[in-house]
């Protein structure tokens, strides 16, 4: 039997077993479309592609005005700074005082500006849709998550590609942008800017039991929902626990890692790989920020690289993850993982 298979039948099984008024009941507190795009067909053993949302316009509404509006902000600014290369609008959309922890771009509105128009192609015309393939957006409070698809050559040199997922997180201050975080990594031959010179401003999280405050919302479930995440990542990643999955995954578990496979067993197989260290209440990684909506859990926590370029020296980075719930479960993952040490992009 496949994984759709398996899910399939689990669905028609709940439905016949609860009986309605319990089937409701649970409903009630799941988003009824979810935040994440229909995912292709499932084959135990293998990866899931990372795939875009159907129609960006749904990923924009949210009964909550604020964050309506905060997703409308960075939905306007990326069409028209990232697609339309109107980059000398970009005080219109980012704060006087933004801070850019991307590695690789310098900070502050001017860095931002002149880091971009070298690469971007500026448009007369702002698209109607963001040009990119968007995996979905999520926001929470002042924060808000963008997802994309990202396409990687195989490290094999054979010439094929891959699929992972590119994130970008920004916090919104006042109706401005004020400060990004996203995926990038440093790349043999390209030697950012430090600090001092100018270039983005170091990657900090919050550590130890104050983790504990970022996981709260006024929303019992999206504060489960990152409960769920966060303790999922602490007992298996952080302390090589990977028996503790049955704790946590659905056993459909849709995996977009491109390293590792779909189904739990698979998850389970990935994280035995990982030595067994003693459990913290806490997560060993500073948590930069937990952001839910819907059924989607987006955490972003301070990773650590190698630098290709100085021998020894170690750089910080945001790493992120990225949760769908399901019946109290986590039923799919997407992150920042690519094969490989360092990614190669396709020409």
């Amino acid at each position: 039997m496949t994984l759709t298979s398996k899910l399939l039948s689990r669905t028609t099984l709940l439905a016949t077993t609860l009986g309605s008024a319990l089937l409701l009941g649970a409903c009630a507190s799941m988003p009824a479309t979810s935040l994440a795009p229909p995912h292709p067909p499932l084959v135990e053993g293998r990866t899931v592609d990372v795939v875009p949302y159907p129609d960006q316009r749904k990923l924009l509404a949210s009964r909550d005005p604020a964050l309506a509006a905060n997703k409308r902000l960075v939905f306007d600014m990326w069409r028209t700074l990232f697609n339309a290369g109107q980059l000398e609008k970009a005080d219109q959309f980012l704060s006087p005082n933004y801070q850019e922890h991307s590695i690789v771009v310098p900070n502050g509105v001017a860095g931002f500006a002149r880091y971009h128009s070298a690469r971007i192609t500026r448009q007369n015309a702002v698209p109607a849709l963001i040009t990119d393939p968007i995996v979905t957006m999520v926001a929470e409070g002042d924060y808000v998550a963008v997802a994309r698809v990202a396409h990687y050559l195989e490290p094999d040199d054979s010439g094929a590609s891959y699929t992972t997922t590119y994130f970008d997180v920004f916090r919104l201050d006042n109706g401005r942008i004020a400060e990004h975080w996203d995926s990038a990594q440093i790349v043999p031959g390209e030697i950012p800017l430090s600090a001092a010179q100018g270039g983005a401003v170091p990657v900090t999280g919050t550590e130890g039991f104050p983790q504990l405050a970022m996981l709260q919302n006024t929303n019992p479930v999206l504060a489960n929902n990152k409960r769920l995440a966060f303790d999922l990542w602490r007992h298996t990643s952080e302390a090589g626990r990977e028996e503790m999955a049955y704790n946590y995954l659905d056993p459909i578990y849709i995996q977009h890692n491109p390293n590792a496979v779909t189904g739990r067993d698979g998850f389970i197989e990935y994280m035995a790989m990982r030595p067994d260290t003693l459990i913290d209440p806490y997560l060993e990684a500073p948590l930069i920020t937990a952001i839910a909506e819907g059924d989607l859990v987006v955490q972003v926590l301070v990773g650590e690289r190698r630098d290709p370029n100085h021998e020894g020296v170690i750089v910080k980075i945001a790493w992120i993850d990225m949760f769908r719930m399901q019946d109290g479960r986590v039923i799919e993952h997407w992150d920042t993982a690519a094969k490989g040490e360092y990614p190669k992009t396709p020409n």
